[in-house]
């Protein structure tokens, strides 16, 4: 999430030190969410004040420039373009040099994708479809912030031709349509299954601009002198009920608020009061020079502190950060962001260029942020050596059955007699693959694996609790094993325990299942979790290339999801708990013999799931369908 808004109105007689402070406060609640989401549970709609005071500046600049008959769209793109790149590009690169050095090459390719949809402003359409089961977590994605900056980029393209198109006397009426329906859009869209696509939509944010927007209609209309006279005689109690709805917006909402939707008229209907109301007691309090200073450092504010948690988070693998890091994240965000406004922010805002020297002044900015990005990827390769294919995978995604079907998803001995054994799972069934084919060619045994992303492929998953991304794969998987449920007499089942066991809906479904099987006679063997390791082991390899040490050590929370399914199981006569976790194989994780042997912290690699099979294969020896 990111503050989103740019604009300033350029003539000191409109300058508002309320608005400024207005800035501050939601920037410091944005903030204060991101380094800890529980000290602010709804910090992230200071997104959301900055959209309206977005909509309110630039609705204004625009009218009053109208008004006068000097408005040009040329003259209006090359401020936003002045205002809003030359610091942003340099983030960009700044960004894509540091994450060269520290991520991890599979890592780093995400980065480089999202590094390019934020070059052109289309990263929230990127974050909006962005999901994948091995890439680093959303608290280490240095450029997620930037998807409110596509949005307000997005919009300023449409909303000045919008304006000068639209006739005066239609402006207030198109206004209140247009909030009305597409806050309702945005409702449909949060509450029926599309709430990642809808948080990072430009049509779903669209009403928070025209609110502020609608502000600026209504100060800059005649015929509006006793409504104003009534506001200003009751500024004090509309401003502090205002600021009560607004600032209460920042406990009241949390994540799992139905948000955008209708959920964030409060944020913004209070930030449109509060700004409203000029002349009340609060705006006096959100002018105190303070606040003022930390509004006109918001941009960079934002700009920076994202990036520098997440790269903070990234080396010690932890969301939560100790008081030493958060003294040391304070520090650089208040350096860079100082810096920023100082030399980049400052002088290019104020710099008065011919058409000619802005053009070439872009164009330099340009090549300044594509150089450190394409440099980054060499640096990013030339760090270390690149591993084989093999200890980066636990199978090549496309010849497994895991969230799509392939062929037949058959693996082990082909041409084996026997009916293939029916494996069920989530990715901790897929890691299987080269596991099952190896215990196949010992066994001369089929397996047909079937798995999907965060999804236990059995009837009635619980898939409403997966992730947007994760839920249609998810059920199409769980469709496609069905066919071979009934005539499967042998069926295994592996998971990520750690995390299904923690769903009551899917402890549901998978009494069922076991049930199911009892009644049918059928066997079912249920593997354990393997141990999960406390950190990346390819980015243990990546620091160890640095001379960042971290140490090894074994997640605690494995062990005691293997026992509650161990317990689940052992109620059932017809299904076995088998566990391989105490082997040597896994004395040493994430090596053996110094061979790297996991893909992550808990999958195996393909170099790892061949030598698992190994001691597993006597397990599966005298079963058949």
């Amino acid at each position: 999430m990111i503050l989103g808004t740019t604009a300033t109105i350029p003539d000191s007689d409109s300058f508002r030190g309320d608005i400024q402070g207005l800035r501050a406060i939601a920037v410091l609640a944005v903030i204060l969410f991101h380094v800890n989401k529980e000290w602010l549970p709804g910090g992230f709609v200071g997104v959301d004040v900055f959209f309206v005071i977005s909509g309110f500046l630039i609705g204004g600049i625009i009218l009053k420039k109208r008004g006068a008959g000097t408005f040009s769209l040329r003259d209006f793109y090359i401020g936003r373009v002045k205002r809003i790149i030359p610091v942003y590009v340099v983030l960009l690169a700044v960004t894509a040099i540091v994450a060269a050095v520290l991520f991890a090459p599979k890592d780093f390719g995400f980065f480089r994708d999202s590094a390019k949809s934020a070059l052109y402003f289309g990263s929230n359409g990127y974050f909006s479809k962005f999901g994948d089961y091995f890439a680093p977590s959303v608290h280490e994605l240095p450029l997620l912030h930037t998807w409110s900056l596509a949005v307000e980029m997005q919009f300023y393209l449409l909303l000045p031709i919008a304006l000068t198109m639209l006739p005066q006397r239609l402006w207030a009426a198109s206004l209140m349509v247009a909030v009305i329906v597409l806050v309702g859009y945005g409702f449909r869209e949060v509450n029926f299954g599309q709430r990642q696509t809808a948080y990072f939509s430009l049509l779903v944010r669209i009403p928070e601009f025209l609110l502020g927007v609608g502000l600026a209609v209504f100060e800059s209309g005649r015929g509006q002198e006793k409504l104003r006279k009534l506001i200003d005689r009751s500024a004090n109690w509309i401003g502090a009920m205002a600021f009560t709805l607004l600032v209460g917006s920042f406990w009241l909402i949390s994540e799992n608020s139905a948000f955008p939707g209708f959920w964030v008229l409060a944020p913004c209907i209070g930030a449109v009061v509060v700004m409203g109301a000029r002349n009340s007691a609060i705006s006096l309090l959100l002018a105190h020079p303070a606040l003022v200073w930390i509004g006109g450092l918001s941009y960079s504010l934002y700009l920076w502190h994202w990036p520098i948690l997440a790269f903070l988070r990234y080396v010690v693998e932890s969301y939560q950060l100790s008081i030493d890091l958060l003294v040391v994240f304070l520090v650089l965000l208040l350096i860079l962001s100082y810096a920023s406004l100082q030399w980049i922010e400052i002088p290019y805002r104020r710099r008065v260029d011919k058409t000619s020297s802005s053009v070439w002044r872009m164009a330099m900015l340009i090549v300044g942020v594509a150089m450190p990005l394409s440099l980054a990827s060499m640096l990013n390769a030339a760090i270390d050596d690149p591993l084989p294919v093999a200890y980066t995978r636990y199978a090549a995604g496309d010849e497994i059955c895991h969230g799509r079907v392939v062929k037949d998803c058959i693996r082990g001995a082909r041409e084996a007699a026997t009916e293939p054994i029916l494996v069920l799972g989530d990715s901790h069934a897929a890691q299987l693959n080269i596991f099952f084919d190896t215990v196949g060619k010992i066994n001369g045994q089929r397996f047909r694996v079937i798995s999907a992303s965060s999804c236990v492929t059995i009837p009635e998953f619980d898939v409403i609790r997966l992730p947007d991304w994760a839920r249609a794969d998810c059920q199409a998987s769980i469709n496609f094993a069905k066919r071979y449920l009934a005539e499967s007499k042998v069926i295994v089942i592996a998971g990520m325990w750690q995390y299904q066991i923690s769903s009551v809906d899917f402890i549901k479904a998978f009494r069922a299942f076991l049930a199911d099987a009892d009644v049918h006679g059928k066997s079912v063997i249920v593997l354990a979790q393997i141990p999960m390791l406390s950190s990346n082991v390819l980015r243990l390899r990546r620091f160890e290339k640095l001379g960042i040490s971290n140490q090894v050590s074994l997640h605690p929370e494995w062990l005691q999801a293997n026992s509650a399914v161990r317990n689940i199981v052992s109620e059932y006569g017809s299904a076995r708990f088998v566990d391989f976790s105490g082997y040597e194989l896994f004395a040493h994780a994430p090596f053996l013999g110094g061979r790297l042997i996991y893909h992550d912290n808990h999958h195996l690699n393909e170099i790892g799931a061949d030598e698992y099979a190994k001691i597993a294969a006597q397990s599966f020896e005298n079963q058949h369908n």
